[in-house]
């Protein structure tokens, strides 16, 4: 019988890869929880922009125009990942870091345009959806191939008994 030991400690390392996969949503939403403490503060433990730079930078957007691309964005985002879900598409740990960097620019122009403490509260509900709906999806792949490694994994085990 030939040694079977090197495929173990292969499907062993994959499970393990495949379990830091599943978890990789979870760290994007703590991220993004840290974020929206800062935001919450209106990232007053920062320091401000000079009024020269203030200046040469110019006026921030107009406050309805950042919600109306927040309504934009926050309907497009949620049916990309409920399509991405009732698909069965592989989830991408780069989407979530994505989904990130957009909120993330959402907060700085609220706070740039003087109107973060007013819609600080629209942006948070949805980053919280798209990237709770983006966790979850990551996690349930990840973990069901987590499983399907394991029984992999078990037969190979059944064959080290006999």
């Amino acid at each position: 019988m030939p040694d079977i030991e090197p495929l173990r400690r292969q499907v062993q390392a994959k499970i393990r890869k495949l379990e830091l996969r599943a978890n990789s949503g979870l760290w994007i939403l703590a991220l993004f929880t840290a974020l929206s403490l800062c935001a919450f503060r209106d990232f007053d433990f920062l320091p401000s922009f000079s009024e020269s730079l203030r200046a040469s930078l110019g006026a921030g957007p107009p406050v309805d125009y950042i919600n109306w691309a927040l309504v934009l964005y926050g309907f497009s985002a949620i049916i990309l990942v409920l399509s991405q879900m009732t698909g069965n598409k592989e989830p991408s740990c780069r989407s979530a870091l994505g989904h990130f960097g957009y909120l993330s620019a959402f907060y700085a122009f609220y706070h740039f345009s003087a109107g973060l403490p007013e819609n600080f509260w629209a942006v948070f509900t949805i980053g919280m959806t798209i990237l709770s709906l983006l966790s979850y999806h990551i996690w349930n792949h990840y973990r069901e191939r987590v499983r399907e490694e394991q029984e992999i994994l078990a037969e190979l085990d059944k064959l080290l008994e006999e």
